[in-house]
Parts: C-alpha cells; structure tokens; sequence
C-alpha cells in the first residue's frame, strides 16, 4: 500500500510540474504569438501598399505608352491638361494617375487610399501636407541621383503611425521620371512664369531642369491595418484554443503514462552511459573505461605499495584479413579473439578494446613476472588459434608490450607510452612475441627518446626550425676551379640550440617523418639558390641534395618536387640529388621512374656512401647516376691502409670506366688529398676543404 502511494505522490508531483511547464509554455506562446501577429499585420499591410503603388504606376505607364501613342496614331485625339474643357481631348498622364487614384481609393471599401504627391506642388491635392511625407520625401531625395544613367533601385518609405483617427500603415514610393516626354514635359513646365514665381514662393530655386529616371513624384498610400487585426486576432484565438486543448490532452496523456517514461528514461540513460564506456562491437570496455581503470590502479599502488600490470596488445596479420575478406569478416574475427583472450584472463583482470585491432589488459594485483608468463600465454593462445573464411585460412598472431604499474608509477599516459613501446619493439623483434618494459632497458629508452623526437621534429616542421648548412666540394686537380657543395639539415630545438642530423635522423626514419624532412630541406635550398647564396657555383656548378628511401617511394613526391622548382624558377642544371643504395632498395621502380624523370629536365644524380653495400655495384648498373661519391670509411685511412688505397683506386677506374665521376668523402689532410690527386680522383669533400657553414637567408 506504501508503495502505491508513493508511486501515486510522485505522479502527482510530476503532473504538477508539468502543468507549470505547460502553463509557461502557454503565456510565452502567446506572448510570441501576439508578437508575430504585429509583424505579420504589418508585413501584409506593406506587401498590399507595394502592390497598390506599383499597378498604379503600371497603369499609368500603360496609358502614356498604349492608349496616348493610339489615339495620337489614329488621329483621335490630343492629350491636354485642360482635358475637361476641350473636345476630344485626353487627359496626361499625371493627370491620368490622379484621377485613377481618386476613382481606386473610393471603390477599395475603405482597404487602402493612395495618390500622387511631389515636393513641386503640381497640382492640388499633390503637395506634401504632413509630417511623414515630408520626411519620407527628404529620405527618397537621399536616393536620388544627379546624374543617372539607368533606373534607380528606389527603396520604399513606411511606417505604422495614427493617422487621420487611426492606426496606418504610410507607405512612400517614389514615382520618378521614367519617360522622355514626362521629362521635356515637365522641363517645359517649369519654365513657365508662374510656376517660377510658386517656386520662389516655395524657396524652392526656380527653373529645375529635370533628367530622366529623376525623382519627380512619388505615390503616397495609406493602409488602415484595423481591418487586418480583426482578421488576425480572430484567427490567433482560435489558435490559441486549439493549442490549449492540444495541452490539456497531452497533460492528460502524460500524467497517465509518465511513470512508464520515467523507468524507459532511466533504463535509457542507463544505456547511453554503458555505451560511453564500452565498444560496441565486442562489448568490451573502451579506451575511456580502460584509461579510469588504470588511475585507479595507479592510485591503489601508490596508497598500497602494491603492483599491477598493464599490457597493449597489437594483432598482427589483421590487416591481411581485412584485405581478403572484407572488413564484416574481420569484425568477426575480433569478436573471437575477444572470446580467446577472455577465456585466458581471471575475474578481476580487464580486457579492453583500444580501437581497430588493438586490445589492453589491466592485470590486478600481479608482479611484472607473473604478468609477463601471462601475456606470453595468451600469445600463445592468440597464435594456436586459427581462422578460417571464404575457403582463406588465417593464423592471427598479436605482439604484447608489458609494463608495471606500482608507486613509482607517473600517469595513464606515461605507462601506455612504454606499453606501446614495448609492444613496437615486440613486432620488429619478430611479431608474436611478448616484450617486457623495464626503466634500464638501453634498448627501449632509446627507443624513448627517438619517440620524444617525433614531437619535436613536427614542432621543428611547423614552426620552420628546420635550417640547412652547405659543404663545398672541390675539384681534386689545382687547376680546376668547378665547386659544389652538399646540402645538409640541421634543427634549432626549443631552447634556440642546434641540433645535429645524427639525434634527430633515426627518428625520423623510424616513424615516416623523412619526406616531410626532404620537403623542408629542398624548399630552403631552393630558396638560397633564389637568393644567390651560392655564388661561387660558377658555370657548372651545382648543390646536391640527400634524399631518404621514404621520399623516394612516396608516389606523390617527384609532384611536389616539380612544383616546388616551379615556384622557385629553379635550374634544373644546378641541382644534384644524392641517394644511398638503401633508399635505392626501398622501392626500385617508384625510384627509377623519379630518376628518369629529373634527369630528362637536367637534374644529376649522385650514389652516395659507395662501398658499403653488398650490392653496390648492382644499383650502379640499374640507377643512371652521375657522380659516385666513395664512402669516408675507405678515405681516412687511405694514406696508411694500402688495402683502403687499393679498393679506392679499384673504384675510382670502375667509375671512370663507366663515365662517372668520382668524389671522395672524410679529406681531412693535405696529404689525402695529394695522393687522392695521384690517383685520378675527380673531387673531394671533408674538413680539410670546408667545415659545414650556416646557410643564411
């Protein structure tokens, strides 16, 4: 009985603040409705008075043109002004006007009046006789031209006012000069004696001359807007009765069904809030719900000296399934290997989704030990279990990356970095493995901090902090004076300090940053060339550029390449480009075809660091290279290593065998580069020729 009289208080409650909300609704609503009753009335009363002066206009236009032009045609008649007086005579056209606004105002039973009216007093009954003519007169004046060349876009005058014992709308159009003969008609007119004495009367300065589409008249409407409120009040009551009777059922029908609503409200939001929290494919929770676990846990390790463990787990060969069978199958299979891991966890470990094929377990109370034997388990699991579609069959492996989370333990975001790095290092060590995360793992810290770099090279890119240095190369034998130089990158860091390729570099590579990298070097090198910077090129010198593997299998970079020489109004001929024999593999075709294509504008191309690779001598017969620059490694010693002496002399008759030229890298010493001039050398470049220097803009 209890229940059902709270069930029955709270209905009550309930209808009561719904009665309320109605009964706001309801005034607001006719507090608007009143509003926009005001509005419409004078929106119509405007749109009544447009149209009454325009056909006014329209018919007096008619008459001048249609009916003026046959009588006079067909000899008839003659238009006059004194029309009333003489036989046969018409009246003209302004005349015409007046008399159909007397006639029209009398037979519109009281819905609107109109008539002619000028500021130049014309006639009777024309003159500007109250307050809102003579301003609207003065703001049409305002608009009106000394010189016009075409039709004015003459904006109306109006304004709802009592007027004569009532409200009205008064509406002002201007009724300008549209013809010819209305203009040498009234210029005429004006010249007359005692039309020039009603002018000075008027202090008005006598003699106007008028030129056509000029304001000479305007016509002047009244709309008297009480018969439109009657009709629009009596339509708004019966709004207003229908919508309170609209109000009263749903008020009934709410009372009587609110309770339901608020328990479907309530389950609902119930929903929406399970929904926040989880993955709607395999019901997991999500990275939201898996990010709140970990700070608890965080926060109990800290309070509790305790330890817990966070793993990240990434499938692999996912991707392929999606490839093959299309992304419905390979939602199906992440809801089996949610099933497989969840099989493998205790009731107090979480396992949640991250997003696409990525997963996380929280493992509580477990030591990094006991948490790695796990990972390695459902590894294990993960990699036994094999899926089958479409007659296709999968063997899905996941990389795990393991991490602590006790008291020393900093945030949410700092453990799923060294989950995540962790995991990384997992997949390139092999895949299907599980990698552990440990403060003094040399290998993974500097992982680390190549991973902080990715940061800082974007800042570095966006905020142009990415600088360029040039070394010169310089002919081998004295009596040449060819010169080139290598472009090289550098970047200023945060603190205003610079920062050498060999810190920032790796990173780059590792995480794709390297074509943006080549982009930035090649627009600055470009714009020194702009600028003159290199002067001492002479006649055939050139700048050389290196370009990484990345770039060059990217097949939208030769694009960007050619439009950034466009932009520049670079010289094909002054521009090198270096490549190494592992940016060469990265992708032979996509880099043959850039190669092809620079060198058929007049780009030269150099094989870098030659020497080092196991196939060296093979890209040097696939690639059409110019110059092979032989790695510093063989030249440093070169003068006490008479091996080093004798691989370079092997390579530098190979290159000069097959038309190349040849530059030697690390000339530190005048006797390297004495002996490098016994032996044919074409060109060397290290300390002993130029340090690096600043390239200035």
């Amino acid at each position: 009985m209890l229940k059902h009289l709270t069930g029955f208080s709270t209905t009550l409650k309930i209808t009561l603040l719904v009665s309320l909300l109605f009964l706001l609704v309801g005034i607001s609503g006719y507090l608007l409705m009143v509003n926009q009753e005001n509005i419409i009335i004078k929106n119509q009363s405007v749109s009544v008075a447009e149209i009454v002066a325009r056909q006014a206009s329209a018919a007096r236009s008619v008459y001048s043109k249609d009916v003026l032009g046959k009588v006079k045609a067909d000899k008839m008649g003659f238009s006059d002004r004194d029309y009333h007086n003489k036989t046969g005579a018409l009246p003209i056209p302004a005349q015409f006007l007046k008399d159909m606004a007397i006639r029209a105002s009398e037979d519109s039973e009281g819905l609107y009046k109109y008539r002619a009216v000028s500021k130049w007093n014309l006639a009777n009954n024309q003159d500007l006789n109250n307050d809102f003519l003579k301003s609207a007169w003065a703001e049409l004046e305002l608009q009106d031209q000394a010189n016009p060349k075409q039709a004015i876009d003459w904006k109306p005058i109006y304004k709802v006012q009592k007027f004569e014992g009532q409200e009205t709308l008064l509406y002002l159009r201007a009724d300008p000069a549209s013809h010819a003969s209305c203009v040498s008609c009234h210029n005429d007119y004006e010249k007359r004696p005692n039309i020039m004495a009603r002018r000075v009367s008027q202090n008005i300065q006598a003699g106007k001359t008028w030129q056509q589409h000029q304001l000479l008249g305007a016509i002047f409407v009244q709309i008297p807007v009480e018969s439109m409120q009657i009709a629009a009040s009596s339509q708004s009551k019966w709004t207003i009765l229908w919508i309170l009777s609209v109000l009263i059922l749903g008020l009934g029908a709410l009372a009587f069904f609110f309770s339901k609503d608020l328990i479907k409200a309530r389950s609902v939001r119930k929903q929406l809030f399970w929904q926040a929290k989880h993955d709607s494919l395999t019901s997991l929770p999500n990275r939201i719900n898996f990010e709140e676990r970990a700070q608890e846990l965080i926060t109990e390790a800290f309070k509790d000296n305790g330890t817990h463990a966070m793993c990240f787990l990434d499938l692999d060969q996912f991707k392929l399934v999606n490839d093959t069978c299309g992304h419905a199958v390979g939602d199906e299979l992440l809801c089996q290997i949610t099933e497989e891991l969840q099989e493998g966890l205790e009731g107090n470990d979480l396992l949640a989704r991250l997003g696409g094929d990525e997963f996380g377990i929280l493992l509580t109370n477990c030591s990094i030990e006991a948490a790695t034997e796990k990972a390695n388990m459902l590894c294990e699991k993960v990699k036994n279990y094999h899926f089958i579609r479409q007659e296709y069959s999968f063997d899905i492996g996941v990389s795990i990356g393991v991490v602590a989370i006790n008291k020393e333990s900093i945030s949410v975001d700092q453990l799923m970095r060294c989950a995540d790095l962790a995991c990384y290092a997992a997949k390139e060590a092999g895949r299907n493995r599980v990698q552990t995360y440990y403060e003094n793992d040399e290998n993974l810290n500097n992982r680390k901090g190549e991973m902080s770099w990715v940061s800082g090279i974007l800042r570095a890119l966006k905020e142009d902090r990415i600088i360029i240095y040039s070394q010169k190369i310089g002919s081998v034998a004295p009596d040449s004076q060819h010169m080139h130089h290598e472009i090289l990158v550098r970047l200023i860091d945060s603190n205003g300090d610079i920062v050498s390729p060999g810190e920032f570099i790796p990173a780059a590579e590792r995480y794709n940053l390297m074509t943006k990298l080549d982009l930035a070097v090649i627009n600055r090198s470009f714009a020194a060339l702009r600028n003159q910077y290199f002067s001492d090129l002479g006649k055939n010198g050139f700048i050389s550029i290196n370009l990484s593997g990345q770039s060059l299998s990217d097949p939208h970079f030769l694009l960007n390449v050619k439009f950034l020489m466009m932009q520049y109004r670079v010289n094909p001929t002054q521009i090198c480009f270096e490549i190494t024999e592992s940016a060469a593999i990265a992708n032979q075709v996509l880099v043959q075809q850039f190669m092809v294509e620079m060198k058929r504008i007049g780009i030269k191309f150099a094989l870098d660091d030659f020497g080092t690779g196991l196939s060296s001598l093979t890209y040097l017969k696939q690639f059409p290279v110019d110059y092979l620059k032989i790695d510093g490694s063989f030249i440093k010693d070169i003068v006490s290593d008479p091996i080093d002496r004798t691989l370079v002399d092997a390579i530098n008759k190979m290159a000069h065998t097959m038309g190349l030229k040849t530059v030697a890298e690390y000339v530190e010493s005048e006797e390297i580069l004495k002996l490098l001039n016994t032996m044919n050398i074409d060109y060397a470049q290290g300390y002993f020729i130029q340090k690096p220097t600043k390239v200035e803009m």
